[in-house]
């Protein structure tokens, strides 16, 4: 049964709640005592309010960012992605846990930062019974047809546009 093996699912898309969406499923998760891991790439340099959250209830947790922020930010973002994805081949290998969220993951693909064929081929091989779930926009074809479930999230409106940043509490 594919529930057995683990299923993989990616949140892609230009709209917003990708990553909120995976948050989500974690939240159900260690709700029924699962053990969930979550490494960010992209993300990083700015606390966030799912990384508090998750780091005060639930200290054990594997909870790691490996990124310098948008990407427009100086720093080598290669290099800290291709640090995310040396660890999250090991989680996906060696993770006891049923659930490893690789946030942004997408982003890192589609800039060329790690090779799609090196995924593909480490989430083939993934640990049987772990639950994988991808996000972050321009998923390649080639992940999303591992994927159990893509969920395209469209942007119709974002306050982006209308100059308001980032809120505390709502996007970080």
């Amino acid at each position: 049964m594919e529930t057995e093996k683990g299923l993989i699912l990616n949140f892609t898309g230009n709209g917003k709640g990708k990553s909120s969406a995976a948050f989500g499923i974690a939240l159900r998760a260690l709700g029924w005592d699962w053990r969930v891991a979550v490494v960010q790439f992209v993300k990083g340099g700015r606390e966030t309010g799912e990384m508090r959250f998750f780091r005060k209830y639930f200290p054990d947790m594997i909870f790691e960012q490996h990124g310098l922020g948008r990407t427009t930010q100086p720093g080598d973002h290669t290099a800290a992605a291709r640090e995310g994805w040396e660890r999250a081949k090991e989680l996906l290998s060696r993770f006891d846990g049923e659930l490893l969220i690789l946030d942004e993951l997408n982003i890192a693909l589609s800039r060329g930062m790690i090779s799609v064929q090196e995924v593909s081929d480490a989430l083939k091989e993934k640990r049987s019974g772990l639950h994988v779930i991808l996000t972050g926009r321009h998923a390649p074809e080639e992940v999303r047809n591992l994927c159990d479930l893509v969920s395209e999230i469209g942007e119709v409106r974002h306050p982006y546009r209308n100059g308001v940043l980032a809120v505390k509490g709502v996007d970080f």
